[in-house]
């Protein structure tokens, strides 16, 4: 723990006379997976996954975490300084942070880094309890560590059509056909702009994107950014990044439209009016992948299975080795089958630590014994600028009867999910709610599945929309040609944790909505208990087996 970091912000909360600062994860353009020497609530607590933002007060700091990384928290903090507030499956921040704060409390919100829809929300539940909320303009961790903070420069390429299938221009038509009236849109998501210029570059941690802003109008697409910038396309003009506050501050505040979930609370402030959109129309665009995009995707699943060969050869053999000699090893084939960057920090948990959802920094002591599970989640990012994400768990030597039974029991959740024939009005709940009901059924309360059951996947490897949830937000119709997760999971503490993730789009058969993996990596045999599954179940396990690519 950095103790003179924390008493830089005691002093701090006695400077703006309020009673508590929430810290964030991220940076001022919302991304998710921000890098560790940007991420404030990583100098403060050391905890390193990629969500989770703390409430830091006089003599307490909170750390809020969802539960995949409830036991990575606990690993990593100094429980000296640091609670861990462990969020159950269904339980928000918002709600958990409003049981912490009393009546007529002062928080301090870094303005440009909280979206307005967080804000807004947080900010009712202040009122109720007569507190305020105070707007800082500027983060005071990254103002205590600037000095240490290397700027970085971006590479900022561009994408050709044969992985996009569409220009830059095409898709700017396509976005005003979508917006109708509205006259200025806009954009402030990095995977946004990503999309509709076609522009890629690998230099943030874990994402194909640039800093960059943005706003639509009826003539021109105006990009706001210091990057260096390649010719986009005739209807898109590049200026700089210090000129977009001046944008807002003079824009004509009535035909100016916003996505809640992407603006900061700091940008909308200086349009202080605007209308709202309830979906971002390149959210939709973007969601939904052409054929040239899938076929894309199938090129980037087929080396990234090639990839994963090497942990399958690794733990077969008589070696043993470290996770992280696994790690090393998958990193480096995961380069030589084509990959740019990696999509995100991969997971390669063996043992006990299997449990830990989102384990993300592998040991070089933790040797991979004889019985022991390895769980290897990874992704990257190849020429299209598009995120690839797979699950495997593996065996060391023989496994025990109670690792085949929890393992047979995720292999029959994906399959019956995977499988199942939904139909045009079907949602990405009725996925969920098979693969949950189906894990419930089959395996005893110690164990848990304390995940969404998969999530959205393009620009960026988590993306929203669509959800594959227990939410409400998941309860929309399943799209054609979305591409989502499908990965369900059991784990237990202490014992050893076990997912099987595949990436797949969906398409329309006729009536019915059909789900075809991207991935075709086999499971592993000698964890099937074959027993275990119903006929229904053998046959998809079968097929499954039979058109994997490389096949034991």
């Amino acid at each position: 723990m950095d103790l003179q970091l924390i008493e830089y912000l005691r002093s701090f909360l006695t400077k703006n006379n309020i009673d508590g600062l929430i810290i964030n994860s991220t940076n001022e353009f919302l991304v998710e997976y921000n890098m560790l020497e940007l991420n404030s609530r990583y100098h403060l607590t050391g905890f390193t996954g990629s969500t989770g933002d703390v409430l830091f007060t006089n003599d307490k700091i909170y750390l809020f975490v969802d539960p995949r990384y409830h036991e990575k928290a606990d690993k990593e903090v100094n429980h000296e300084f640091v609670t861990v507030v462990k969020l159950p499956l269904n339980k928000s921040y918002l709600t958990a942070l409003d049981e912490l704060i009393p009546l007529y409390y002062k928080l301090g919100v870094v303005a440009s880094k909280t979206s307005k829809k967080f804000y807004d929300a947080l900010l009712q539940r202040v009122i109720t309890k007569n507190g305020i909320i105070k707007l800082i303009n500027t983060d005071p961790v990254i103002d205590y560590k600037k000095d240490s903070i290397k700027e970085i420069n971006y590479n900022v390429f561009k994408l050709d059509t044969d992985v996009t299938g569409v220009v830059a221009d095409d898709k700017f038509v396509k976005v005003k056909e979508y917006a109708g009236d509205a006259f200025g849109i806009i954009v402030t998501s990095l995977e946004d702009i990503a999309y509709l210029t076609n522009l890629r570059s690998y230099d943030f941690a874990y994402s194909a994107v640039f800093p960059a802003k943005a706003v639509i109008t009826h003539d021109m697409a105006y990009i706001y950014t210091d990057c260096t910038l390649p010719y986009i396309g005739s209807y898109f003009c590049v200026k700089p990044l210090c000129e977009f506050e001046n944008m807002l501050k003079n824009a004509d505040r009535e035909y100016i439209y916003i996505d809640e979930d992407s603006i900061t609370i700091a940008d909308f402030n200086l349009i202080y009016k605007s209308n709202t959109l309830k979906t971002s129309y390149l959210k939709l665009l973007k969601t939904v992948k052409n054929e040239i995009e899938k076929e894309h995707l199938k090129r980037c699943f087929e080396k990234s299975d090639n990839a994963l060969n090497v942990i399958r050869e690794m733990i077969n053999s008589d070696t043993i080795y470290s996770e992280y000699d696994y790690s090393e090893a998958l990193k480096e084939a995961m380069f030589q089958e084509g990959a740019m960057s990696l999509s995100f920090r991969p997971i390669v948990a063996s043992g006990a630590n299997s449990s830990v959802i989102h384990y993300s920094i592998p040991s070089k002591e933790k040797m991979v014994e004889n019985g022991d599970l390895l769980l290897v989640d990874y992704g990257g990012y190849y020429e299209g600028g598009l995120a690839t994400d797979t699950t495997r768990t593996f065996i060391k030597g023989e496994p025990s009867p109670e690792q085949k039974t929890a393992y047979t029991t995720v292999l029959k959740a994906f399959l019956n999910a995977y499988y199942k024939q939904y139909t045009k009005k079907s949602s990405y709940f009725d996925i969920d709610k098979t693969a949950r009901e189906t894990i419930e059924k089959n395996i005893t309360s110690d164990y848990a599945f304390s995940h969404s059951t998969g999530h959205g996947v393009g620009i960026s490897v988590h993306e929203n929309p669509p959800r594959v949830s227990s939410s409400d937000a998941s309860k929309t119709k399943i799209l054609e040609n979305t591409v989502f997760t499908v990965e369900p999971g059991v784990y237990k503490e202490g014992w050893g944790g076990i997912r099987l993730e595949n990436t797949v789009y969906a398409s329309y058969e006729e009536d019915k909505v059909v789900l075809h993996s991207f991935s075709h990596f086999p499971f592993e045999i000698k964890l099937v208990d074959i027993s275990l599954l119903n006929d229904e179940e053998k046959t998809y396990y079968i097929k499954w087996q039979a058109e994997s690519s490389c096949t034991m």
